[in-house]
Parts: C-alpha cells; sequence; structure tokens
C-alpha cells in the first residue's frame, strides 16, 4: 500500500493538491487565485451595524462585503461595562467599535463570510485559542491511554495564563518536546498579530493563512506517506522548509517532479479528477450514484444499474449498497459537500442489512476530518446523515451558472417561449395606436418557430389589433429571452 501526495502548482492561477492511495484518488482540493480561500485569515475588523433581531454585528474587515458576527461568537472581553440590568447586544456592542475576528466561513455567493472573535491558531500537532483557558485531546484520538498520555503532557507544558490548547488529530503519538516546539512558534505568531493589531488602524489583515500546499501538509500529513512529488520549483522549497520544520528525518520523501508530461496526467488522476464534477459515479458491480446539490440538501440515488451477479434480489441490493457506502464517503470527501445529506440506497427488507450498510458508512466516513453524524436507515431506504463544510464546495470558483438555464439544468422548449410571446403580444398591443409597429427581438429558434408555425397567429393579432408586428433574429439572445419595442 503506497500513499502519495502530489501538488500541481505550475500554473500562477491555480493550485490542486491530490493524495493517492494505491493509484486512487483519496483526497483533492483545488484553490483558484480569482477565488483564494480566506477561511482562517485574521483581520482587525470595525462594527458596522448591530442587528438586535438577528442578535449579531456586521464587522468592515477589508473585504468587498461585511462579515457577520453572532453574538455567541462574541467574546465576552468585547462586550461593554453597562450599570442596568438590559444586556440586550445593542447595550454590549457599539457601532464604530473595532475588534479582532478570524474568518470562520468564506463568503459564498452574495453571503458575507461568517466571523469569530474566537481565535484560534493551528499549527502541526496543536491548536492555540488566544483568549481561552481550554486544554484538551481531539476527539478523533479516540484511545483511551494515548488520550490520557496527551492530557498529562498538556498539563506539564507552559501554557500562559489567557491562552488554551488543544492536541490536534495529528497530535497522535506526539512527544513533549514537539508539543512544546508547537506551541512556542504559534505564541510567536499570536505576539506579531497582537503587534499588528496595535500599530494599524481598521480594517487590516493581521494573519493570512499559509498557502494551500502547506494548509493540506499541515492537516494530511501522517507517517505513512511515501512520497511528495511537485512540479513547482518555489512550492517544493516551501514544502521542503515546511517538512523540515515538522518531520525533518522524512524530508527525503518530497522531490520535484521534473518530467515534460503533467504530473497529474503521469499518474492518471486526470480523469479520475474529470469524474468528480459528474453527477453520475460509476460502481465496479455496474451500478451506479446520482449526486445531485440543492439549495437545501445533498441528494444521493443508488441505482443497481447492471449490477445483477448475486442470487437474489435482496442479496443483488445488499452487496451494491455495500459498495454505494463506500463510494459515497469518497465524493463527500473529494466534493467537499456538506450540511445535509439524504442517500437512497435501494431497498433492502432484511434489518441485519441495513444495520450493516450503517456500520459500513460510519466506517469510511472515519478517515473524514469533517464532522459527521448519521442516522439508521428508514423505512423508505433512505440515510439521513450531516457533513460538516471545511471549504465550499469542488464546483465553487471552477464553475459558473448557466446563463441559458440559470442552473435550472432545462431550458424552456421553442413551442413554450412562441406561445409567452404571443400572449406578451396580446398584451402590449390591446391599447395600441393604428397602424403601430412592434417590434420582437427573440434567440434565432424562436424567430424561425414563430414565422413558419405562428404566422396566422401572428397575421391575425396584426389585422384585428390594425397594427404591424415584425420578428428579428438576436443572436445574443439566449433560450428564454425576449424583448418587444
Amino acid at each position: 500500500m503506497t500513499r502519495k501526495i502530489l501538488i500541481n502548482a505550475v500554473d500562477p492561477e491555480e493550485n490542486r493538491i491530490a493524495m493517492v492511495f494505491d493509484n486512487k484518488l483519496d483526497q483533492f482540493h483545488i484553490e483558484t487565485t480569482a477565488k483564494a480561500a480566506t477561511k482562517g485569515n485574521i483581520y482587525k475588523g470595525i462594527v458596522t451595524r448591530v442587528e438586535p433581531s438577528l442578535q449579531a454585528v456586521f464587522v468592515d474587515y477589508g473585504a468587498g462585503k461585511n462579515g457577520f458576527l453572532q453574538k455567541n461568537e462574541i467574546h465576552p472581553d468585547y462586550f461593554q461595562e453597562i450599570e442596568k440590568n438590559d444586556r440586550s447586544l445593542f447595550n454590549l456592542i457599539k457601532k464604530g467599535q473595532e475588534m479582532i475576528v478570524q474568518v470562520a466561513k468564506d463568503p459564498i455567493n452574495l453571503k458575507g463570510a461568517m466571523l469569530t472573535t474566537y481565535i484560534s491558531l493551528p499549527g502541526r500537532f496543536g491548536v492555540l485559542m488566544p483568549g481561552n483557558n481550554t486544554r484538551g485531546v481531539s476527539r478523533k484520538i479516540v484511545e483511551e491511554d494515548e488520550r490520557k498520555r496527551l492530557v498529562g503532557i498538556l498539563k506539564d507544558l507552559t501554557i500562559p495564563e489567557g491562552f488554551g490548547m488543544i492536541v490536534r488529530t495529528a497530535g497522535k503519538g506526539a512527544t513533549k518536546t514537539l508539543l512544546t516546539s508547537d506551541l512556542r512558534y504559534l505564541m510567536r505568531v499570536w505576539k506579531n498579530i497582537d503587534k499588528l493589531a496595535m500599530e494599524n488602524q481598521a480594517p487590516c489583515l493581521l494573519y493570512k493563512e499559509q498557502s494551500l500546499a502547506v494548509r493540506s501538509l499541515r492537516d494530511y500529513f501522517t507517517t505513512d506517506i511515501t512520497e511528495i512529488l511537485i512540479d513547482n520549483p518555489d512550492t517544493y522549497k516551501e514544502v521542503l522548509n515546511f517538512i523540515e520544520m515538522i518531520a525533518p528525518k522524512q524530508k527525503n520523501i518530497v522531490r520535484l517532479f521534473k518530467s515534460e508530461k503533467p504530473i497529474f496526467t503521469k499518474y492518471q488522476l486526470e480523469e479520475q479528477i474529470s469524474s468528480i464534477y459528474k453527477r453520475e459515479v460509476p460502481l465496479k458491480s455496474g451500478g451506479f450514484l446520482v449526486i445531485e446539490q440543492t439549495e437545501a440538501l445533498v441528494s444521493i440515488d443508488v441505482n443497481s444499474g447492471k449490477s445483477t451477479k448475486k442470487n437474489s434480489i435482496e442479496e443483488t441490493a445488499f452487496h451494491t449498497n455495500l459498495e454505494a457506502a463506500e463510494e459515497v464517503a469518497r465524493q463527500l470527501r473529494l466534493r467537499d459537500m456538506g450540511g445535509l445529506i439524504v442517500v437512497d440506497f435501494i431497498d433492502m427488507k432484511e434489518r441485519r442489512h441495513k444495520a450493516d450498510i450503517t456500520k459500513t458508512m460510519k466506517k469510511y466516513l472515519k478517515t473524514d476530518k469533517a464532522k459527521t453524524k448519521v442516522g439508521g436507515i428508514t423505512a423508505f431506504g433512505l440515510l439521513e446523515m450531516s457533513r460538516q463544510r471545511i471549504r465550499h464546495s469542488i464546483t465553487y470558483g471552477a464553475y459558473d451558472t448557466c446563463k441559458h438555464c440559470n442552473g435550472r439544468g432545462m431550458t424552456p422548449s421553442v413551442e413554450i417561449q412562441a406561445l409567452a410571446l404571443l400572449r406578451q403580444l396580446a398584451l402590449k398591443t390591446l391599447k395600441a395606436e393604428p397602424d403601430q409597429k412592434f417590434i420582437c427581438r427573440v434567440p434565432e429558434d424562436v424567430a424561425y418557430y414563430m414565422l413558419n408555425t405562428k404566422r396566422e397567429e401572428l397575421l391575425e393579432l396584426e389585422t384585428k389589433r390594425q397594427v404591424v408586428i415584425n420578428i428579428d433574429i438576436d443572436r445574443t439572445m439566449v433560450s428564454g429571452q425576449s424583448s418587444i419595442t
């Protein structure tokens, strides 16, 4: 079994990271200069509006759209001292007040970024939390002995008053020396942030998250990684310096990719990556998944397709669902889909089969960095689960909403567009002057349909209303568009 990390940074506008397990794509991250992530960045912001009805404030932190800061994300140190009993948000926080905020969720579409004043600085093994005395261990570390060992190390560490620290999942097996080194590094980073906050006026950037390559290694690098290949010399140096700092004994696995062939093509990844953007995902058995992202949830439908190798319908359904459970967990990681997720498995009658599918689903979700919660399979064959959204969905920044269908996936037929135009004409010509001229601009296929199939209706309307109607082709128009002047 081999685990590799491939970093494609040869194009300055795009950075792609692929984690490969036995030549199969296991994790994929992409970042473009146009849609660069700001999550984790720390700013000095200024309150522009207090909304007691939303129990939140809006903060100008230097972005195009103000950030949204909920009351429960505001540290008590920022609350104004008031003598009266009315502790409403309007009295606690004042317009024009300055505060240090961190981006908890990137802005998306028309929504601004979600902010927090509870700062967290991630290192290789731990997370430093200024203004918080919490000390603990990641829930993902489940071994009781290891948890006790790490808690013991945390108690021995000299963590300054007013600072908390959590040992990350990557800190499993870390020694006191490594955690002490991590703490010292993070304290230096915080002191620099504090200094910049004192010297600069709001709004301003105080701390920028590391590059995608370094962030990915910080979050996903483990000792079982056998090779890290990078096709860009500058990124190679950056990664090498980072590995020398966190795991000096493994710096020899970092290599510069020098082949003429693109790195992802060389390792047969481009086809696997392109499949991430498709609705249908094939399964080895002949079945397939259909993945649909909606505003409220993600729906995944499991279909048996050509999967008919087993002796009975129940066995076929069970084995196809088993395979689908593994692939669903993988696709959720690859596409980074979050929120409510509903998986429509093939109907099974036996209760133990349903329990096995749920158990399998949870097993393959264990490797997911995002927090997940899985319910059982209902009587209708549906499995409901939720998944934390760590970053934008894979399609964010890579795809634009279709200008023809506005994201619906369908456009009105030519016949429907022609009938809608006739209705508009009937309304527009209702109070027209005699011999008044009306020019209809429509897409080419609609114009031909109107002139060939609806000519009688047009002539009848012209005679009845004593007007002149011209149908003009406008090749700049897309399906569904029209104008009458």
